[in-house]
């Protein structure tokens, strides 16, 4: 697929939009700080009357600093293991892939895997966010240590498959899970039980911004997908790219989306 500029975008589509599903790591955030552009770019959607959902591959414990702190509408974490969202009366509520005992035993299985990722390759050790995970275990990549060879890349997560479990990569973990959720398939819950939007109407309102392979069953999924330009890094790890491409990169490129989509409100 070709990415086209934003400003190719046909203006009668991003009228249409209604919410923005949108990466945490190097999407909204830069390097693996928020900036304050991007926190103001996120409070002038809401003023806009724009739904603002989190997807991120980072662990189900974050989600309430993202969810309270940077007030998110909704919050989904680990690449689809949990959901989170405030209800009417301000309490939060929750969506997890699994019970809790099929959870405990995932992760059980999870954590055996571990000692054999360190003996095929020990330098790929659990991530810092690890025990903070319910769903998936991370593998440190490129956020602590100096990126591996992509070539080294591949075996990693062909060894996570050949031990039966499914995998994903973003631009700082790989991710190793039991069950084969996705950011795509949590999406399309949160959308459709929480907030009242069904498929087809979310992908024809709904734009999705992300950054790296972890992304790419939103990329597939939803017409209306923005790669950060960071995402050029990535694009020969994952076959569904987005339609379109910011200019700029990580969180200064979501600021570009959310003002390219508010000056249309603004005409």
């Amino acid at each position: 697929m070709s990415m086209q500029v934003l400003s190719s975008w046909p203006v009668e589509q991003r009228r249409q939009v209604r919410g923005i599903l949108t990466d945490i790591d190097d999407t909204f955030s830069s390097h693996g700080k928020l900036t304050v552009a991007a926190l103001a770019a996120l409070d002038r959607a809401k003023t806009a009357g724009l739904r603002r959902i989190a997807v991120t591959g980072r662990p189900t414990y974050w989600t309430l600093p993202l969810l309270r702190l940077c007030d998110f509408d909704a919050v989904i974490a680990e690449n689809g293991a949990s959901a989170f969202w405030l209800d009417e009366e301000g309490r939060q509520q929750a969506i997890y892939y699994a019970d809790a005992a099929t959870r405990s035993q995932h992760r059980q299985r999870l954590l055996d895997f571990a000692d054999i990722m360190r003996r095929h390759f020990p330098d790929v050790l659990p991530a810092a966010d690890a025990a903070q995970r319910i769903g998936d275990l991370a593998f440190d990549i490129a956020e602590n240590i100096p990126a591996i060879p992509l070539s080294q890349l591949n075996e990693v997560v062909a060894l996570i498959r050949e031990h039966g479990f499914h995998a994903t990569t973003s631009s700082i973990h790989a991710h190793a899970s039991v069950a084969p959720f996705s950011k795509q398939s949590m999406s399309l819950r949160v959308l459709h039980e929480v907030f009242g939007v069904d498929d087809d109407d979310a992908k024809k309102t709904y734009v999705f911004i992300g950054d790296s392979a972890n992304d790419a069953s939103m990329f597939a999924h939803y017409p209306l997908s923005v790669g950060v330009a960071n995402i050029r890094k990535y694009l020969d790890r994952f076959e569904a790219h987005p339609a379109y491409v910011c200019q700029a990169e990580c969180g200064e490129g979501f600021v570009e989306l959310v003002d390219f989509l508010l000056k249309d409100k603004n005409e």
